[in-house]
């Protein structure tokens, strides 16, 4: 196989009536599913409908649309006809359309509403080359439009049939044609620090990912995959690719909570993907239950939650998984554990099949594993859902990659790292000095794959930035190597705080410990060119106001909650147990001042699509809060 059509057909020739897709119509209806015979059909009349219209092999076609059933038909038939698409989300800026769209000279664009038609009319003079508009929903409230022409995606399909008609074999053969150096798509990067930059990605990119995916997940023909993050995105594209590639169907769903847990009970998928922040929402919210909730119910829950979490870490001693930072004896590890592991296992046993039993039934009764990427996960999140039965596996890469680096392994899931390097990756941590690190050792992660891009588009300078004459990958990312070739990340160095004494410190392991509290939703550090570090602080609101209802504390609004001696004093306290010597930081990573703030945070303030902290953005909303803190 050399492309992911070609992998497509083989699929649908094998397994005919499995079903590639399930979606819903509209809000509150049944999912209709689509097998893959039809979306394989589908996917080739979108692409000659395209050919019907004047498409050329290798001509770039933009994609402006976030994950439903279309976005899938169209990508595959843009690739089949030997051309990329240039993937956009709806949450693109003015700005976004008219350079991506610009520089990649799109003629013909795939758009998701009549909104967007909109946006490219307000762009048009900034994209001279567009000519056609494929509109996936009704485009009744368009513009009038006189410099392109709108058709509707039903039509282009409509144009493909009847296009075979007369020419039976075209994109067949276009599809035979295939090579792996065919560029599949164009992703531009979010561009938070400056221009996005495009990243051609080919199909040899993305060929190893479908064998090498269902190798870690342990997919099954017939399996579902729950589907709901943005499909321009890399991360959640190959995982698409790796689904159907390995005949798991695709049920479309949306990252919002009550949509979310609906597709769940619904559809029983075998996996999910999903970011930090979502698997963090779910836990708010089952925390948030649980809080108003009897005591009893609240004492029970919180000892076999906690029972779980230890339990986890004792069977990952017991069966060799516990990360090893430092050298370890593995035999000692299974002895000290066996007969801690021995006496939890039955009350254990209880707590997962029945006081924690509801939390695993909201996401059905099939599920095998969760992938979690885009960011790592907090310890407690890990451990809770661990505690549930609920298996995470936490993965890590970036567009550059194609995406994917690291993963854990279904049946090996290796605790407290993202996992081994992806088959096919090699990987390797280079300290200050460069030279390559020991494991145990912080350094900088460098990739080298057949996955990797060969460069940005039409960016030979960005280029020579990242990626050496040889291949090798400069991911930005910090990182540490276990002994056992696991990799743990640290933090990005474009984020290392330099103290005014020139000490450099990371925040991120700082922000994961700070979230570990039961009162700290997000925490963001701060201290650049400070004598000492300071924390922006969500709360973890639920559980504050819980906290001064059972102390009697009266308060007007959250505003002036936050502001009460008792409530500063009990931050305090949480922030030093978390942050500090006990659990290995320096004095100079103490947090010495924080300011509380009023709100979560949220998509696109603060937060990226894919839920990542936008850390320049927040330094910059909130500038003023930032310097009370060092005032």
């Amino acid at each position: 196989m050399n492309t992911i059509p070609q992998i497509i057909r083989e699929v649908q020739t094998k397994y005919p009536d499995l079903n590639a897709q399930y979606y819903r119509k509209s809000k509150g209806t049944p999912f209709i599913s689509r097998s893959f015979a039809d979306f394989y059909q589908d996917s080739l009349d979108f692409g000659a409908g395209l050919l019907s219209l004047g498409l050329q092999k290798a001509e770039p076609v933009g994609l402006l649309s976030d994950n439903r059933r279309e976005w899938s038909v169209a990508d595959i038939g843009i690739q089949a006809c030997g051309s990329a698409d240039v993937p956009r989300g709806r949450d693109i800026s003015d700005g976004e359309i008219s350079i991506i769209y610009g520089i990649t000279n799109c003629r013909f664009m795939v758009a998701e509403r009549d909104v967007e038609v909109n946006r490219l009319v307000k762009a048009k003079k900034d994209l001279p080359d567009l000519k056609t508009v494929i509109v996936m929903q009704d485009y009744k409230n368009v513009a009038d439009i006189s410099d392109f022409s709108v058709i509707s995606f039903e039509q282009v399909i409509e144009l493909g049939k009847k296009y075979r008609e007369t020419n039976p074999v075209e994109i067949e053969n276009l599809v035979d044609d295939g090579k792996k150096e065919d560029v599949a798509t164009i992703i531009f990067t979010s561009g938070t620090t400056g221009l996005p930059k495009g990243v051609p990605l080919t199909q040899a990119n993305y060929l190893s990912h479908v064998s090498g995916g269902g190798e870690r997940m342990g997919t099954e023909p017939g399996d579902i995959w729950l589907t709901m993050l943005p499909v321009w995105h890399s991360f959640e594209r190959i995982v698409q690719y790796i689904a159907l590639g390995n005949g798991v169907g695709l049920a479309y769903s949306k990252p919002i909570g009550a949509i979310m847990m609906k597709d769940f009970a619904d559809i029983n998928p075998q996996y999910t993907t999903a970011v930090p922040r979502i698997w963090e929402s779910v836990y708010r919210n089952i925390q948030k239950k649980m809080a108003a909730a009897s005591p009893i119910k609240r004492i029970l829950f919180s000892f076999f939650v906690s029972i779980g979490g230890v339990y986890a870490r004792l069977d990952n001693l017991y069966k060799g998984l516990t990360p090893r930072f430092k050298k370890r004896n593995r035999l000692f590890d299974k002895i000290v554990s066996a007969i801690p592991r021995l006496l939890l296992m039955p009350i254990n046993a209880f707590g997962r099949n029945v006081v924690l039993k509801p939390i695993r039934s909201l996401f059905g009764t099939n599920l095998k594993a969760a992938v979690s990427g885009g960011g790592s996960l907090q310890k407690k999140i890990d451990l809770f859902f661990a505690a549930a039965g609920i298996c995470l596996m936490e993965g890590y890469g970036l567009t550059e990659a194609g995406p994917v680096i690291a993963v854990r392994n279904l049946a090996t899931l290796e605790a407290g790292t993202v996992g081994t390097p992806f088959p096919g990756m090699e990987v390797k941590l280079i300290d200050e000095d460069g030279n390559e690190c020991p494991p145990g050792k912080m350094g900088l992660i460098f990739a080298r794959s057949v996955q990797v891009m060969k460069g940005y588009y039409k960016d030979p300078e960005a280029t020579a930035k990242v990626l050496s004459e040889d291949g090798w990958l400069n991911t930005g990312d910090l990182g540490v190597m276990t002994y056992d070739r696991a990799l743990a990340i640290v933090g990005r160095i474009k984020d290392t705080i330099v103290l005014s004494d020139g000490e450099n410190i990371e925040p991120v392991p700082i922000e994961k410990h700070l979230a570990y509290s039961h009162f700290i939703d997000t925490a963001v550090v701060v201290g650049q060119d400070q004598k000492h570090l300071g924390a922006l602080i969500v709360p973890e609101f639920t559980n504050l106001q819980e906290y001064a209802k059972e102390n009697g504390i009266e308060y007007e609004g959250i505003e002036d909650l936050i502001q009460l001696p008792e409530i500063k004093a009990l931050y305090r306290k949480e922030i030093d147990n978390e942050v500090g010597h006990h659990h290995g930081f320096k004095s100079f990573e103490h947090i010495h001042n924080f300011i509380l703030l009023t709100k979560v945070f949220e998509v696109p303030r603060e937060l990226s699509a894919k839920q990542e902290l936008k850390r320049t953005e927040v330094n910059k909303l909130y500038a003023k809060e930032i310097e009370s803190i060092f005032s």
